[in-house]
């Protein structure tokens, strides 16, 4: 998370090695506590900090968040005059990050490490950050004094990580943080060397220093340190000085912000033991603890007046050392390693691959998809006739287009798509429109679009993607809208012109769930209604699809991101909606309550929507973000109905994604920020069928006894639906770009993608087999 730690990485990357035999006290009692220019050398040098810190979530809330990062290099320094340089390449990258809302929670994880690239618990933004920057080559240049006077390299690294995008946490972090320029000069530079008095010291003299660093969204500190000469030991390879050092950290209040710079504060103190080698002239080991309390602006609000976030902080930081001959042996197991897992792997696909397919169904009629979910809003389709196997670049491409990013889905009612996109501003995001788009289904291209203004609030957090989130719904002649700001409105289908409009977040104040609103809306019963407010009597909103005008309002819950659903609940028409706390149904008069099941998650981030069974009149709803997945019973309770929980698995848990119930089981993709996995889990128990990984979070349709999945890599995969193994049919990587997170659509065997980028049609049919 961003303003996760103080200073993360005060590296003593000089360090050439760390005296590992067995030391005595030296005979001498003084030694010269200064830099040598002139021994140069190699080594392999980790440096490890941990962190745990609390801090107030984007929701008000204490959070609390853990992190660990390793950072090792291979060094070498040199002297150049009056200077010293040292080079330095990124040779392994780890990191770990978990948050929590509630104490003692399994909470959020995100973990990778370059050592184990085929780790199961491998983070895809961990992954995708360090990859994008392992073995890129740092220099810093310093004077004989040890200031820094330059850095070389830092920017490369830096824009190899934004390249990555915002919704990449991870990258965003490190070019913002750690591969700063003003941080990179301090880390490889000044912090190491400012203990040293630049003079001959007695054991047990003492001597103060002060430096002045950069702390991200804190600005300039000031660090005073108190050190002493503890003792001087022997060693091999000479006398090893060992300094104990204590201080302090405050915000520099000469300190002046830059236009449009916002400063936060820091206090802290610090403690730790250095061990300095008079012979090589440098520091071989340093150890510090810390504890801290910051202030920084809030990542996820822009408002300049709005509150300083709070952070409380202990952090330990260690540095350990080894031969580079010995992490070149390392690294040579490692690779023996990757290799033999990727070469399971690739034969557990082949095994996936190579069993018997089902014989080819009839095609039957293509059936519309005009809303979010599809005919039955449940992202099942009746189409027959889809290939059992694919060639292997893929389906045959019908066509493809650019289109603005968002994530809308799209529909299709045989001769048309509709879909939605975002514009924003590059010199300021927060500015922007949002499009409501239709598009020829055979050809793709434009018959109409509909643009307008749609100014983002200053505490949205947009950083994974600008939206629009929600999917229109098709009624007739009509389009029926909603974007990120809550702007409901009513389209002519065919011309794009607009027949009304309500702005929900003025007149409601719709619940923007601090990521844009996102809910799709719902055709029912000659209204569209919608998830919409926290205020009490507003949480559901159906207005009249005529005129716009307010048929009903009613409900009392703080609203997920979810979809609402129509479901016939043994006989009793009901809303189904899956709130920020809560699964629950609703009378679809009134929008009252009927049942309520509790489904607590951080942030209130429910988000995909449930899978509801008419067969056995059951529920399965899933969230990431540490709760699990939920089966539900609907009973008849009298003259009421009344659900029971059935089981709770915490192990399934679906982001964002869409599920689908194919059966008596539920095929979805599980993974929040950590890893993912395709799996199928019982309805009735909860219990896995299967779980399959190497595949990145993705969404699920079901047609023709398959699973169509395309994953957020953009890698599109053909399953046979099958609870009792994994069958892979076809695998086509490279169909959309990362971050593909929008659910395809099929209409017959034609299936409709899209990334953040451009709009693809397919052709499903058995008669595109190769």
């Amino acid at each position: 998370m961003r303003g996760r730690r103080a200073h993360s990485l005060p590296l003593a990357v000089l360090a050439l090695s760390l005296v590992t035999a067995p030391v005595a006290e030296a005979a001498t009692d003084s030694i010269r506590l200064a830099p040598r220019l002139d021994a140069p050398g190699e080594a392999y040098v980790e440096f490890t900090s941990e962190a745990k810190q609390t801090m107030t979530g984007p929701d008000g809330k204490p959070m609390e968040v853990e992190s660990k990062s390793i950072y090792g290099l291979m060094t070498n320094t040199a002297a150049k005059g009056d200077a010293i340089e040292i080079h330095a390449t990124l040779d392994r990258l780890s990191g770990f990050l978990l948050f929590r809302t509630e104490p003692g929670s399994e909470g959020v994880k995100s973990a990778y490490d370059t050592d184990d690239p085929e780790s199961e618990d491998a983070s895809p933004d961990h992954k995708a950050a360090f990859g994008a920057i392992l073995n890129l080559p740092l220099a810093v240049t310093l004077d004989a004094q040890g200031a820094a006077l330059a850095a070389d390299g830092a920017d490369a690294i830096r824009q190899r990580l934004l390249s990555l995008g915002e919704q990449n946490f991870v990258a965003k972090s490190l070019a913002d943080e750690d591969f700063a320029d003003s941080q990179i000069l301090s880390t490889f530079g000044e912090t190491p060397l400012v203990l040293l008095p630049f003079r001959d010291v007695k054991v047990g003299g003492t001597w103060t220093k002060t430096q002045r660093v950069d702390y991200p969204r804190v600005g300039r500190g000031i660090v005073s340190y108190e050190c002493t000469l503890e003792r001087i030991e022997s060693s091999p390879d000479g006398d090893v000085a060992v300094i104990g050092f204590k201080g302090t950290l405050a915000k520099d209040p000469d300190e002046k912000p830059a236009e449009g710079q916002r400063l936060g504060n820091i206090d802290g103190t610090f403690s730790g033991t250095a061990r300095f080698s008079a012979a090589q002239g440098r520091f071989v080991e340093i150890r510090r603890e810390m504890k801290a309390k910051i202030e920084v602006p809030p990542w996820w609000n822009r408002d300049p007046a709005a509150p300083l976030m709070n952070i409380d902080a202990q952090l330990q930081n260690t540095i350990t050392a080894s031969t580079t001959a010995d992490r070149a042996k390392r690294k040579d197991e490692i690779s023996r390693h990757v290799a033999e897992i990727r070469a399971k792997r690739e034969a557990e696909e082949a095994a996936a691959t190579a069993g018997p397919v089902d014989p080819v169904t009839p095609a039957n009629e293509p059936v519309a998809w005009t809303q979010w979910g599809g005919p039955n809003r449940d992202f099942c389709s009746a189409a027959t006739g889809l290939a059992n196997r694919w060639p292997s670049d893929g389906p045959r491409r019908i066509w493809e287009r650019p289109l603005g990013d968002g994530f809308s889905s799209i529909l299709c009612d045989g001769a048309t798509l509709f879909t939605m996109y975002s514009l924003r501003q590059e010199e300021d995001p927060f500015a922007g429109d949002e499009v409501v788009v239709a598009l020829d289904a055979a050809t793709g291209k434009t018959l109409w679009e509909h643009r307008y203004p749609a100014p983002w609030p200053k505490d949205l957090q947009m950083e994974f993607g600008p939206g629009p989130h929600s999917t229109p719904v098709l009624v007739g002649d009509r389009l029926f809208t909603v974007g990120c700001t809550a702007q409901l409105l009513c389209l002519d289908k065919k011309t794009g012109q607009v027949i009304w409009s309500r702005d929900l977040l003025a007149e409601h104040k719709a619940a923007l769930n601090g990521r844009g609103y996102g809910s799709s809306p719902l055709a029912y019963n000659g209204t569209i209604v919608l998830p919409v407010s926290g205020e009490k009597g507003s949480a559901v909103i159906a207005f009249n699809q005529s005129d716009g005008s307010l048929a009903w309002k009613g409900g009392d819950f703080e609203p997920g991101y979810a979809s609402l659903l129509a479901i016939d609940a043994l006989g009793t028409k009901q809303l189904l909606a899956f709130t920020g706390k809560t699964v629950c149904g609703l009378d679809p008069t009134n929008g009252e309550t009927l049942w309520s099941v509790d489904h607590p998650t951080q942030f209130g981030a429910n988000i995909s929507t449930p899978v509801w069974c008419p067969r056995d009149q059951h529920v399965f709803v899933s969230s990431a973000y540490g709760m699990g997945a939920r089966g539900v019973q609907l009973r008849r309770d009298g003259d009421r109905v009344s659900a029971k929980e059935l089981w709770h698995n915490k192990k399934m848990r679906i982001q964002h994604g869409v599920a689908v119930r194919v059966g008596d089981w539920v095929y979805g993709s599980s993974g929040d920020f950590g890893p993912a996995f395709l799996c199928c889990v019982s309805a009735h128990t909860g219990e896995f069928g299967w779980r399959q990984r190497g595949i990145s979070k993705a969404n699920v349709i079901y047609a023709d006894g398959k699973l169509i999945v395309l994953d957020d890599e953009g890698t599109l995969l053909l399953v046979k639906a099958d609870p009792a193994a994994y069958r892979l049919l076809g695998k086509a990587p490279g169909i959309c770009r990362r971050t593909a997170w929008t659910a395809p659509t099929l209409y017959g065997r034609t299936l409709f993608v899209r990334d953040r980028a451009t709009i693809k049609a397919l052709d499903l049919a058995a008669a595109s087999e190769g």
